[in-house]
């Protein structure tokens, strides 16, 4: 069993470590983010897209391989929490620390799959269909009342060129095998930050506010992708010690401190000592341990004040 001070050893000579390749992930993701395929839009301005990515491929590569990068980065700071928190709680399941490694890898790999599949379809547009383009803007036309403006008249063939994209890029060879993978990185991760947080959380490795924070926004990740990296952040903030206050008392003591509960109760305060033995009735002195009717002692002072009552008629 590791001992505490090989625990703080560890840690001391990691967390620095940790703490800049959490930072540095999120600042190489931002970065890329706008070179890469996760920028291309799914249907509005498609095909203008897929043109423009066509003129600069080098540029969508070096964005995708910088989104790997970044991504493979963030698993080195939720192993390190990991591993801090199961160091302290035996109940973390140890397990897991693959999912720590593999999901933030297969982010990186659906990033790189994502952007073959796209400069696989801007390829492909070069040699569009004009043909099913006119047919489909000839149809809104003569779909349209009253009369069209050229504003509207662009507008339409923006929409055909755009469906037109849509059904290359949902056409290519990797678009399958890059779902599958997307969609695994993301569940895994998702579920990566939310444990991390929790554990780290009962462990007192990081504070109430800051656990709650990280597990709300692991479970919204998908949809809060950048609030999630803002927390990746004060995380590598927090392990260089680059926080006001510095790291919570766990990390100097290598064992479990959570933090006490709203209000500053204890846990503790609420368990009442004692055990579960049966008394003997002989044991007791005289009165201890009586069972008083509550109801039955109503009555008793309702008749004593009926006695006064006539008394004093």
């Amino acid at each position: 069993m590791i001992t505490k001070t090989q625990i703080l050893a560890r840690e001391k000579k990691w967390t620095l470590l940790a703490g800049i390749a959490s930072v540095a992930g999120v600042a190489i993701i931002l970065a890329t983010f706008s070179g890469s395929a996760a920028a291309v839009r799914a249907s509005a301005g498609l095909a203008e897209e897929l043109v423009r990515i066509e003129g600069d491929r080098s540029g969508m590569l070096v964005a995708s391989i910088g989104q790997l990068i970044g991504w493979c980065l963030l698993a080195i700071p939720l192993v390190f929490m990991f591993k801090a928190a199961s160091a302290r709680a035996p109940q973390v399941r140890t397990a897991l620390l693959g999912v720590m490694i593999i999901a933030p890898l297969l982010l990186g790999i659906g990033s790189l799959l994502s952007a073959a599949s796209v400069l696989e379809a801007a390829a492909d547009y070069k040699d569009v269909d004009q043909a099913a383009i006119s047919k489909c803007f000839d149809g809104k036309v003569e779909e349209a009342t009253g009369e069209i403006t050229e504003q509207e008249r662009e507008d339409f063939r923006t929409e055909c060129e755009d469906d037109e994209a849509s059904e290359i890029r949902s056409d290519t060879s990797l678009a399958s095998i890059e779902t599958g993978i997307g969609l695994a990185g993301l569940l895994g991760f998702t579920f990566s930050v939310i444990y991390v947080s929790l554990w780290s959380m009962r462990t007192g490795l990081l504070s109430r506010f800051w656990g709650s924070l990280g597990i709300a926004l692991g479970a919204v990740f998908a949809f809060f992708t950048l609030f999630t990296l803002v927390w990746f952040i004060y995380l590598g903030l927090l392990l260089a010690g680059w926080v006001p206050g510095g790291r919570p008392g766990a990390w100097a003591s290598g064992e479990a401190m959570p933090a006490p509960r709203p209000g500053g109760r204890d846990p503790d305060d609420d368990v009442i000592e004692g055990s579960a033995e049966t008394i003997d009735a002989a044991e007791l002195e005289p009165g201890e341990g009586e069972y008083v009717d509550a109801d039955g002692l109503e009555d008793e002072q309702q008749g004593e004040r009926r006695k006064r009552k006539k008394r004093s008629d």
